[in-house]
């Protein structure tokens, strides 16, 4: 009985571990096909939000360099040798502007106002021989600034030998017979036209410049599209000049599959719209679809797309596989062999475990390349900030002499001189939200009568010609303030300039009518509130009003409400702001504590 009884009480046993280690092998296939799908979603994410930052970088680097040349081409057709047709003068001009954008312009070229060729920069004499007074009327570089007294971007151009080139092109502006420059006739007031600077950039450098750019971790493909939906540049070079929604391009998309081919054209719609995006697609492999749109001077130039292969999701797919024949085969084999087969499971289990911790230590690296890339893009604004200051304060200082010495004679030194200390206020903001921003901002508090500080600061707008009673005694703005003695504890300095930044805005959007500042003490602070009859603040930037570049104003940069509300704050009160009641101009109130 007893020895019948235990082969039975064995097979029992045996049973319940087969059991048991088929349930945990199937436990733990599922919990590895768990964690194996979890890796590969965060590998896509990962793919995909590097795709996303490169192309959003990419774009914003491109439209910088563009940008940069715009402003060049400017500075070349407003220059005195090329406005009075100098050419053994304007030749240094020319060339130097390539030396200094060789990484990305082929050439830079002059047009009489008859579109015919005047000079080529660092062109050798037997080709200028050849090619001078070529006409080149018929192209759109010319025939378009000519019309439209503006800058022109021009699409994909096959030049003269052959070789794809786009296009920048500004016209030349005469000068009024005042004798000051016409800085209104780009914008389509009557000048006389005299030419254009053209910059030309040849397509496959642009791509090569783009393709240098993208971290070779990524392994994407980039390409560019004008305004229009024309490639100017792609991989596949065969596909150059073609519009993407043209039977050729939409052809090669079909290759991939319908879904491909419509999520790629709807992507690049919405780009063409101004929009921003990224989706998954399905090329020789998943692949990130990321887009951004390229901003030049407010316009849409084109369009930069990424496609990023998901290669690292490949090696997971490929992980994952060799999981899955491998809990089948434990599976099978575990009826012969539990202990063996729980060992293996374990040991699988370690494996995976480390999988997952060189994949977690892979992201955890990139997260803390992102963070020292930010904080090198900090460390970056504060250094050229503060190198800003130094050829800054000769260019002031000469400035505000000649001013001082031809008086309201010479209008363009009056612009230098005024355009020197925008440029030193934008150098101070800039260092100021830098140091919000790290940390580093800090206050010398002491007690100071409030009335004082007004009062300092409405005198040191004595002068603006804004003013009623101003130095040119044209102004049509009144400031009101009835003086109260206050006593706070602050920084005087960092006061004073939140009072002047609150005073300079409501002159710049009054015209006329008065500025009222007035000071009430109520619940232990005071409150300090300088109102205007100006426009009002406009209701689309009312909700962001206090942050970084929220302006609607050509003439600002949006940063200074953002620093007086941080040194408002840093004081221990607080900043807001309202349009008026009856619609008429707007008002801005902070609060400081009172000294104790």
């Amino acid at each position: 009985m007893s020895a019948s009884r235990a082969p039975r009480r064995s097979l029992g046993i045996i049973a319940a571990i087969i059991v048991i280690a088929i349930s945990l092998s199937l436990v733990s296939y599922q919990y590895s096909q768990y964690s194996a799908s979890q890796i590969e979603q965060i590998s896509v994410s990962d793919i995909r939000s590097n795709a996303e930052i490169q192309a959003h970088d990419l774009s914003n680097s491109l439209a910088n360099k563009l940008n940069d040349i715009t402003s060049l081409v400017q500075v070349m057709g407003a220059a005195r040798s090329v406005q009075e047709g100098n050419l053994s003068r304007a030749q240094s001009i020319f060339n130097e502007a390539k030396i200094t954008t060789s990484d990305l312009v082929d050439f830079y070229m002059w047009l009489d106002r008859d579109g015919k060729l005047v000079w080529i920069s660092n062109i050798n004499q037997t080709a200028y021989d050849q090619y001078k007074g070529l006409d080149l009327s018929y192209r759109l570089y010319f025939s378009e600034p000519r019309t439209t007294h503006d800058v022109y971007y021009s699409s994909i151009v096959d030049s003269n030998d052959r070789v794809n080139r786009l296009y920048i092109s500004y016209p030349i502006i005469g000068k009024e017979s005042s004798g000051q420059p016409n800085s209104e006739s780009v914008s389509g007031i009557d000048g006389e036209f005299k030419g254009t600077v053209t910059a030309a950039i040849r397509t496959d450098v642009l791509g090569n410049y783009l393709e240098s750019q993208i971290s070779p971790n990524l392994k994407g493909e980039v390409g560019v599209l004008d305004h229009t939906g024309i490639i100017l540049y792609s991989k596949d070079g065969e596909y150059v000049g073609k519009n993407v929604f043209g039977v050729k391009f939409q052809s090669f998309l079909q290759s991939f599959g319908s879904d491909t081919s419509r999520i790629v054209s709807s992507g690049f719609k919405s780009a063409l719209e101004g929009h921003a995006g990224s989706e998954d697609i399905t090329r020789s492999g998943k692949a990130a679809f990321v887009y951004a749109p390229i901003m030049l001077q407010g316009k849409e130039f084109g369009v930069l797309y990424i496609m990023a292969p998901y290669t690292q999701v490949a090696e997971v797919t490929a992980l994952v596989d060799s999981q899955k024949n491998l809990s089948v085969l434990l599976i099978a084999v575990i009826a012969a062999s539990a202990v063996t087969a729980a060992v293996v499971i374990l040991q699988l289990n370690r494996n995976l475990e480390k999988t997952i911790t060189q994949r977690t230590a892979e992201l955890r690296e990139a997260n803390e390349q992102l963070t020292v890339h930010d904080k090198l893009q900090k460390e970056f604004i504060n250094i050229a900030a503060h190198e800003l200051r130094t050829p800054i304060q000769p260019i002031l200082g000469m400035s505000e002499m000649l001013e001082s010495e031809f008086g309201d004679s010479r209008e363009d030194i009056k612009m230098i001189s005024r355009n020197a200390r925008r440029l030193e206020r934008l150098t101070q903001d800039i260092l100021d939200v830098s140091k919000i921003e790290s940390g580093s901002f800090t206050l010398n508090s002491q007690a100071m009568d409030l009335d004082e500080v007004i009062s300092s600061v409405i005198t040191d707008y004595r002068n603006d010609p804004r003013l009623t009673g101003g130095s040119s005694g044209k102004g049509d703005v009144k400031i009101t303030y009835e003086p109260k003695k206050v006593a706070v504890r602050a920084d005087r300095d960092r006061i004073q300039q939140v009072i002047s930044n609150l005073i300079s805005n409501a002159l710049k959007f009054t015209h006329e009518g008065e500025i009222t500042i007035k000071t009430e003490v109520k619940d232990g602070f005071v409150q300090v509130t300088i109102r205007d009859t100006g426009s009002g603040i406009d209701p689309e930037i009312m909700p962001r009003l206090f942050q970084k570049f929220a302006s609607k104003s050509e003439k600002g940069t949006g940063l200074g409400l953002y620093i007086s509300d941080s040194i408002i704050r840093a004081h221990g009160g607080k900043m807001s702001a309202e349009n008026n009641s009856d619609d008429k101009g707007s008002a801005f109130s902070f609060t400081l504590p009172l000294a104790t």
